[in-house]
């Protein structure tokens, strides 16, 4: 059962398990644990915990990827080299910020003796155990004999019947310190209640739903029984293989430095917990024409001579076809314009590269990606040793290096029959706002002309606000249209990476049309994997623009609260991100009169920070699609495209102004036009391209 489908009382039940778990005090509304909410209920909402799910593991800031993945695979070995599974079911892959580990419940718990958490609540009270093997023996029947697995199950279905028992439920763990461990000294004893604590949470989220009708006589029994035994016998191999990885001679330097620790002589945990927090990897959502004229920038265009020459802006999102059009270089002409079937050849388009990033996970993880049929250049077993050297690179603690993973993620535009057309429509649409350029004449000569829109036959030409701009494609969503959090932070960092690696910037900035859900109750508001890149590249020099979410109005919420569909704090990341410029919705046209969509999500964040930034045209967008046509769509994400576009032009124009985001932010934001709308729905206003060129 996903949490999406859970009653408001089933939710609100899950939430007080995990949030129950090991907290000292009543009424929390945090969690000490490294193990977001949203992990407990990505496992919960699955057909079993023993299925893999995707997770992000956060390095500690001492510790780095290197020793986080290094550590991981010591308690993980199925997950490397050639052990691991090729099908893809089960890997540890890396960028230069995060691992992702596709493993199953069982296998995250195994990954808590890594965390600062274990080594606080548990490593430390139990240092001055004696590991003799009559102690070992008794601490193994203590923690998963029968009495204790029997106890469990029956605790647990005692504290889910009611919320008051609910409010409760951390007193199993209390329970079990005082009257189960009673032969353990009090500190040992405790941390033993904080791991039955977490046991108990597993056990009861394996209930989620379900009733006592849903199983024979005696059948709600034997599913907590084995649930507690499962869950147990796990962390009681946590323990094992903790305490024998500090003893091991071949530990070193970490088995001096956990026992300096335990005596409080040394600070800082890094060197003994590498993993600082485990959370899910989050899906990615999706989240010119008449519009031009809304934000001006027909008229800035004219007034000061520019279309985005001299700028590169990045498009991470589905793809776009190079193909179309609307995105020719008359530069790279060298003879008469070949066209077929309405299409131009990819090396012809101001599309300058394409870079496939759903690959990413399978190069870093030593998986062959899937490639296309026919594709020319190395071969199976060439392909093969550069990932195997890619892997050797990680093993020894190296960071992911870009030049060699490229190559393997270019999309060839060279040869038309190689190259590769998007699966979706999503980044072509994006991609037309900020940069087509297609008069209407050759949109009318196509050999199967449709229609010209009524806004596109007024205006002569199909142009969006930046029609010299170059762009470059970096695809995050594969052909069925998924997308991660992962591989949004590797299109995040090559960018960084490239601007990094030239004599000058050759990114300006990206557009990231995006959507990710953010559980307030696993990070702090902004502080999540994607915003916490987003502001890092910021940092570098890029301009990043991203969608605000279209989740302004919930029709669930709606069908269950009448009139209650409008909710606040709707930002969605990595439109939480405090450096990013942050784009809501409103009217094609009329956005006086019509002032904000109602789809488009708005602030304050949860923090309190006043998003978004600003708003441009996301309704009824008419925009370039694959195959060299033209579609509608509605959406934040075709709102944030207008405002990369002024952005483009207000660098192309005034050159000085690259490498200064929170710059051209600033000018972007003053020069808005107030659409009389509360700052949370509207920020600074409506972005206006002709105002912005006028300030420099």
């Amino acid at each position: 059962m996903s949490l999406n489908r859970m009653s408001p009382s089933e939710q609100r039940a899950a939430y007080m398990l995990i949030f129950a778990g090991c907290e000292a005090e009543p009424d929390r509304f945090t969690s000490d644990l490294p193990v977001s909410s949203e992990v407990w209920l990505l496992y919960a909402s699955g057909e079993s915990f023993e299925v893999p799910r995707g997770l992000l593991l956060t390095p500690h800031h001492g510790a780095g990827i290197a020793a986080l993945r290094a550590a991981v695979l010591r308690r993980l070995p199925a997950l490397a080299g050639p052990a691991a599974d090729q099908a893809g079911q089960r890997f540890l892959a890396a960028n230069e910020s995060h691992l992702l580990a596709q493993i199953d419940f069982f296998d995250m718990l195994r990954l808590l003796p890594l965390t600062p958490w274990w080594h606080r609540e548990v490593r430390v009270p139990m240092a001055g155990m004696q590991w003799t093997p009559a102690a070992r023996r008794a601490l193994a029947l203590s923690l998963t004999g029968e009495a204790l697995v029997r106890w469990l199950g029956e605790s647990v279905l005692a504290h889910v019947g009611s919320e008051a028992a609910l409010a409760r439920f951390k007193d199993i763990g209390y329970t079990a310190s005082r009257t189960r461990f009673g032969g353990l000294a009090a500190p040992a004893g405790q941390a033993l209640g904080r791991l039955v604590n977490v046991a108990a949470q597993y056990v009861a989220l394996t209930l989620l739903g379900l009733r006592d009708d849903s199983f024979p006589p005696g059948g709600l029994t034997r599913r907590v029984t084995q649930a507690s035994r499962q869950v147990l016998e796990t962390l009681w191999a946590c323990l094992q293989e903790d305490h024998a990885e500090a003893a091991a001679p071949a530990a070193g330097v970490a088995a001096g430095m956990a026992a300096r620790m335990a005596a409080g002589d040394v600070p800082n945990a890094a060197a003994v917990s590498p993993l600082w927090r485990i959370s899910v990897n989050r899906p990615a959502e999706h989240a010119v024409f008449a519009s031009r004229k809304t934000v001006k920038a027909d008229a800035a265009i004219r007034v000061f001579d520019t279309g985005g020459q001299g700028v590169c802006w990045a498009v991470i999102d589905s793809g776009i076809d190079a193909r179309h059009p609307a995105f020719f270089d008359p530069l790279k002409l060298d003879g008469p314009l070949p066209v077929r079937d309405g299409l131009i050849a990819p090396r012809l388009s101001r599309v300058v590269r394409t870079l496939d990033f759903t690959r990413l996970s399978a190069i870093t993880s030593g998986r062959l990606p899937p490639m296309p049929k026919g594709r020319r250049g190395p071969g199976e077993a060439e392909l093969r040793q550069r990932i195997a050297a890619i892997a050797e690179d990680l093993a020894h603690g190296r960071i992911i290096d870009w030049s060699v993973i490229e190559p393997l993620l270019e999309i060839s535009q060279d040869d038309p029959a190689q190259y590769v057309a998007p699966g979706g429509s999503h980044g072509t649409h994006v991609a037309g706002i900020i940069g087509a350029g297609w008069p209407s004449s050759a949109y009318l000569a196509r050999p199967d002309p449709m229609p010209l829109p009524p806004e596109l036959a007024e205006a002569g030409d199909v142009s969006g606000i930046c029609p010299r701009i170059e762009l470059l494609d970096l695809r995050i969503f594969d052909a069925q249209g998924r997308g991660d959090e992962f591989g949004i932070l590797g299109a995040l960092q090559y960018v960084r990476w490239l601007n990094q690696s030239r004599d000058r910037q050759s990114v300006h900035g990206i557009n990231l049309s995006v959507a990710l859900r953010h559980d307030v109750r696993s990070y702090a508001c902004g502080s999540t994997p994607v915003c916490v890149e987003c502001d890092r590249l910021v940092a570098s020099g890029v301009v990043v623009v991203v969608a605000a979410g279209n989740f302004g109005y919930d029709e669930a919420f709606a069908a269950e609260h009448m009139g209650a569909g409008f909710r606040g704090q709707t930002i969605t990341d990595p439109g939480n991100a405090r450096a990013v410029i942050t784009v809501g919705a409103t009217h094609r046209t009329d956005p006086y009169r019509y002032g904000i969509s109602y789809f488009s999500s708005h602030g304050p964040t949860g923090d309190g920070r006043i998003k978004p930034d600003l708003v441009a045209p996301g309704e009824k967008i008419t925009s370039t699609v694959p195959g060299g046509t033209l579609a509608s769509m509605d959406g934040t994400s075709m709102a944030a495209p207008h405002v990369s576009g002024v952005a483009a032009l207000l660098l192309s124009r005034n050159n000085e102004l690259m490498g200064q985001p929170e710059t051209v932010k600033a000018i972007l934001c003053g020069a808005a036009t107030d659409l009389g709308r509360e700052r949370a729905f509207q920020g600074a206003g409506l972005v206006d391209a002709l105002r912005a060129l006028q300030r420099v």
